[in-house]
């Protein structure tokens, strides 16, 4: 069986060769999409075979969004073909961040290919910066734990099945061995069921390497459910000295984890935005282990990955536009340090120049023309503490949904204190019941990264809370805004944490 690093130089080498030469690894990619989609409906619609260059791509092709693309994504689910893509749908992913709370994200081969790209060129980057980090087993979280795979009207998967798709056939039989992981965690019937059965499966593994989850706060979450279930956990340790390690290193108020793991050497997640807080925390917690911020890799598609101490753009795997803070269209290579800008996505699932709604910070690196890019947050009227991405249209409806009718002012904002959960700020005079609460909880959990954050703890429950002055305190958060409306906004940004 060839090597791990072997398996990765290919795409270690093509990143590199891309990082020299940007704007001509994004002129193919993009030439590669539009040749390969030509004949789908849109390619024909928007005359894919007539573009010659990212210039008359811009002119040709508007910027899309959801809700522009959803008919024909909705038509793809009930099994129509060669709409979007000329290439087969073979499953969908679900994300928030719409009116109805969920979007259906759809997912080629080519779509998946490109992923792997961008997570091949990682591994070989970490690899080379922390040799040990793959030295013995390997945990990941990819797609949400907990969740139950399902279906389409026509038979479409909705969810990959296999997070190790998303790592290519050969790579993840190199490294299947390694990868902890029970069937029984997709079958635990509660929140506290599949943290006690994970934080058991970690508890058992002393040679544990290296972890890779999205948020900080699940992991935060896994390691409390060890210290406070200990009791329930260490009967399910059949090794006797395994059992005596985690009851000393679990006696003390706060965990000595490098007892627990002495072999951690990275753990992956998000570090910045909302998740810097309880990142901080992680590294307090894992002083051993060095914490790697996560690129931004969404559902839609690779945006940047960790790459030389940098976030450096995934250039070998889709194509990338870039809207400044007057609308005007940007290139890569064009971006100047210092500057924000919305990211526009072009990929191999049929999504064309989509904007993704992510503003990214461009900041220096080693490498000319490719910036280093940072995710500094979301436009419109967004809210997201754990990856939920709730939306103001989506949050308003869900208020009417559960409340209405309603007088007086009701807003919903996030924070992380104590945990992470959303706050249902009202006037004095009116108060809602513990059932009403209870249908708006139910009804933001139509989004599915709501709900799923919920089931596995790292959201807290919807309380309700009187504000004296609730316009007055939503209008100062209207006008704190950057990138939002100046009219009071119904979804507030999540509350600063105290320095």
């Amino acid at each position: 069986m060839p090597t791990l690093p072997s398996l990765l130089t290919p795409a270690h080498t093509a990143y590199q060769t891309a990082l020299r030469r940007p704007q001509h690894t994004q002129a193919q990619i993009l030439h590669t999409i539009l040749r390969s989609n030509q004949h789908s409906q849109f390619g024909q619609q928007h005359n894919f075979a007539q573009i010659h260059s990212p210039e008359d791509y811009a002119q040709r092709v508007p910027i899309q969004s959801y809700e522009s693309l959803a008919p024909l994504i909705a038509r793809h689910a009930h099994g129509e073909r060669n709409l979007l893509t000329s290439s087969p749908i073979i499953q969908f992913e679900e994300t928030g961040g719409s009116t109805a709370g969920a979007k259906l994200i759809p997912y080629t081969a080519p779509l998946l290919t490109a992923f792997q790209h961008g997570i091949h060129a990682w591994f070989a980057d970490l690899i080379a910066q922390r040799p040990h980090a793959f030295s013995g087993c390997l945990y990941f979280i990819i797609s949400p734990a907990a969740r139950s795979r399902s279906h389409t009207a026509s038979g479409i998967p909705i969810g990959t099945g296999n997070d190790l798709n998303y790592l290519g056939s050969a790579l993840a039989q190199r490294i299947a061995p390694q990868i902890l992981h029970q069937p029984q965690l997709a079958q635990a019937q509660s929140p506290a069921d599949w943290q006690i059965r994970t934080a058991t499966l970690l508890a058992q593994s002393p040679s544990l390497s290296l972890i890779s989850a999205w948020s900080p706060t699940l992991l935060l979450n896994i390691v409390h459910t060890l210290h406070q279930q200990q009791d329930t956990i260490l009967r399910h340790i059949p090794d006797a000295h395994r059992r005596r390690t985690l009851a000393q290193a679990l006696a003390p108020a706060i965990p000595r984890t490098q007892q627990i793991w002495t072999q951690l050497d990275t753990i992956s997640c998000w570090d910045s935005h909302t998740a810097a807080a309880p990142a901080a925390q992680l590294r307090q917690l894992f002083p051993h282990a060095h914490l790697q911020g996560k690129g931004l890799l969404a559902t839609e598609g690779i945006t940047t990955l960790p790459f030389s101490g940098c976030l450096l753009p995934a250039l070998t795997s889709h194509y990338y536009e870039f809207a400044d803070e007057h609308g005007q269209i940007r290139p890569l290579h064009q971006l100047q340090h210092g500057n924000r800008y919305r990211l526009i996505l072009t990929t191999q699932g049929g999504l064309y120049r989509y904007d993704i709604q992510d503003w990214l910070l461009a900041q220096a690196s080693p490498y000319a023309h490719v910036p280093s890019l940072h995710f500094i947050g979301r436009s419109s009227l967004t809210s997201d503490l754990v990856g939920e991405k709730l939306t103001e249209a989506f949050a308003a409806q869900a208020i009417r949904q559960a409340l209405a009718p309603v007088s007086g002012c009701l807003l919903l904002q996030g924070t992380s204190t104590p945990t992470p959960h959303y706050i249902l700020w009202h006037e004095p005079t009116f108060t809602p019941s513990e059932n009403a609460l209870a249908a708006l909880n139910t009804a933001l959990c139509a989004n599915p990264q709501y709900h799923y954050a919920q089931q596995i703890g790292q959201l807290g429950n919807l309380t309700a809370h009187p504000h004296p002055q609730l316009l007055a305190y939503a209008s100062q958060h209207a006008r704190s805004r950057v990138l939002g409306t100046q009219k009071i906004p119904l979804l507030l940004p999540p509350i600063a944490k105290a320095a």
